[in-house]
């Protein structure tokens, strides 16, 4: 008897809005909610496939993601026939895009790249493939059991389109032989199979780069004019804004160039003139859009540097280039803290506009600060966050705070002032505690909570416990700015090891403190001045009872010798 295995596949394709990969930048994902696209690859036609597809952000048209951005692609199989004892999960990429991650339930997930050797449908061997696929091997596949292949993919710089193609094959242990999905389509991958083919639209961001700076003469002498020939080109997907062009010779602006919007792909040139009144070597950079006016798909190559050598106009030999070379950097804001003291950092970029709240996400998880947000009250433009997890006291704060510090730690947002309270309302913290640290400590997990060093005081903030999963829990803390910070658990009062506390504010308005301390010595007084009150009463009563009958005798020995006295 021959035996039947069905799947089920579902495809979930979810666009995560990430920061551009700065050089220091971790990719940050955005607070509004993916778009989702559900496919049912049951063994329909792949032309009837898309059941459903929902936007759940503005920031993405018709499923777009942006070419700074990764697409996490989820692929879900039901097996609804027996077991079996051999089943493969492949998703193929036609364009090599770059794999981020992959995981997946099964017993292995494996990456084949482009060049590999594979067997073809006909057994034959194919030497190189033409592109890479991933595949997910699971063993001992249960009926009804599901199984997930989960892939973050970078689309490729330029393109359009992110193309995939999935296939199931689940083998049938009666005959030996593999049950296929799709059992047809009009799309086959390289080695011959059926495929499921899907694509995700790719938009983009301008990406303006210097390509290339010349001057004339190119052996320039002392008190000679010099031109200079910047050419600056758009890499990008989408038209830039209008923006300036600064040129520095040894940190010095020489030159500050405004340059109209460019279209994608196209370039354009500008000259100045300069003329050195001195000889030697300069450091020469050359600095696009340096006000940050847009986002771009990388601020890593909005710089160029390289050496611009001026010889002495009583020298004939000159030793200079005529155009500049070397890497560009990108500006990421700055930290007060000296470098020595920061075991670990992480960046995220946002764009801050007024009204719309704004979440700084810290995907790549070397710190404990998972996110922070807030509603900005004024526009601020595209701005970088750093978190850092120092290695001990921060030399920004004079002593910590009183209790069992798990984590100190900085956030800075932007320039000096960009976060402040006249700027920021409604801010919180997520950050995250090891299990392993509280259970071996002994913590309390209401106990946790974030600090903050403000007016040179510790701040003990609000803090809440929001969720929890195999190694960590999570926690939300309000915040009134961002600075030093300190992740700790607090100590019962009668287990302070110092036997002293440092006083830790709280984070509530002044005027409710006060009246609420004047309430609390209210409350106290009455009750004082009532048990004074009770014990004058008690006093007095006790002092009636003992003399009344002392009085009395006394009375009737008086009125007994009265009346002998007159007898007599």
């Amino acid at each position: 008897m021959k035996i039947y295995i069905k799947v089920s596949c579902f495809l979930l394709v979810f666009f995560v809005l990430l920061t551009p990969s700065n050089a220091s930048a971790s990719e940050t994902n955005s607070d509004a909610a993916p778009a989702d696209v559900n496919i049912d690859l049951s063994g329909a036609d792949p032309a009837d496939s898309l059941v459903s597809e929902t936007i759940g952000a503005a920031v993405y048209i018709e499923g777009e993601i942006y070419n700074n951005e990764y697409a996490t692609i989820s692929v879900t199989t039901k097996n609804n026939g027996e077991k079996s004892s051999d089943g493969h999960i492949i998703v193929s990429f036609p364009n090599n895009e770059e794999i981020l991650s992959m995981e997946g339930s099964g017993d292995s997930v494996e990456l084949y790249p482009d060049g590999s050797l594979i067997e073809a449908k006909d057994g034959t061997k194919i030497d190189s493939s033409e592109y890479l696929f991933v595949d997910l091997v699971k063993s001992g596949w249960e009926t009804e059991k599901n199984e997930t292949l989960n892939l973050k993919v970078k689309p490729n710089k330029g393109s359009e389109e992110i193309v995939f193609l999935v296939r199931v094959a689940l083998k049938d242990d009666a005959t030996g032989n593999y049950e296929r999905y799709p059992e047809t389509s009009s799309d086959v991958d390289q080695q011959g199979w059926y495929v499921y083919k899907n694509s995700i639209d790719v938009s983009g961001y301008p990406d303006m780069i210097i390509e290339d700076v010349s001057w004339e003469p190119a052996n320039p002498r002392e008190n000679e004019n010099v031109t200079f020939k910047v050419t600056l080109k758009n890499m990008g997907l989408a038209s830039s804004g209008n923006c300036n062009v600064k040129c520095y010779l040894n940190g010095n602006e020489i030159s500050f160039s405004p340059v109209p919007g460019l279209e994608a792909g196209s370039k354009t040139s500008f000259t100045f003139n300069w003329v050195p009144t001195s000889s030697g070597s300069m450091d020469l950079k050359v600095v696009v859009d340096a006000e940050d006016r847009f986002f771009e798909f990388s601020e890593e190559n909005n710089e160029k540097a390289g050496v611009f050598t001026v010889t002495s106009s009583t020298t004939s030999s000159s030793s200079s280039s005529g155009s500049s070379s070397g890497s560009g950097s990108g500006g990421a804001g700055g930290s007060p803290e000296p470098a020595s003291n920061v075991e670990v950092k992480e960046l995220a970029q946002q764009f801050i506009s007024n009204g719309n709240r704004v979440k700084f996400v810290f995907t790549k998880n070397v710190t404990s600060i998972a996110y922070i947000e807030f509603d900005p009250k004024k526009t601020v433009g595209k701005t970088t966050t750093i978190v850092e997890t120092l290695k001990g006291k921060s030399t920004l704060v004079t002593e910590l705070p009183s209790g069992k510090v798990y984590e100190n730690t900085n956030v800075w947002v932007g320039n000096e002032g960009t976060a402040s309270p006249e700027n920021i309302e409604n801010a919180v913290v997520g950050f995250k505690v090891e299990k392993t640290w509280i259970n071996s400590n002994g913590v309390d997990l209401s106990s946790v909570k974030l600090c903050k060093f403000e007016d040179g005081n510790w701040v003990e903030l609000s803090t809440s416990q929001t969720s929890e999963d195999d190694d960590y829990v999570y926690y939300e803390a309000d915040t009134p700015g961002f600075s030093a910070f300190s992740i700790m658990a607090l100590y019962p009062e009668e287990e302070d090891p110092e036997g002293t506390s440092l006083p830790l504010g709280n984070f509530v308005e002044d005027k409710d403190f006060k009246a609420a301390s004047e309430n609390s010595e209210e409350k106290e007084s009455d009750v004082t001045d009532s048990k004074v009150e009770e014990n004058k009463s008690g006093i007095s009563g006790s002092l009636k009872k003992v003399l009344l009958p002392v009085v009395m005798l006394f009375a009737a020995i008086l009125a007994g010798y009265m009346v002998s006295r007159k007898r007599s």
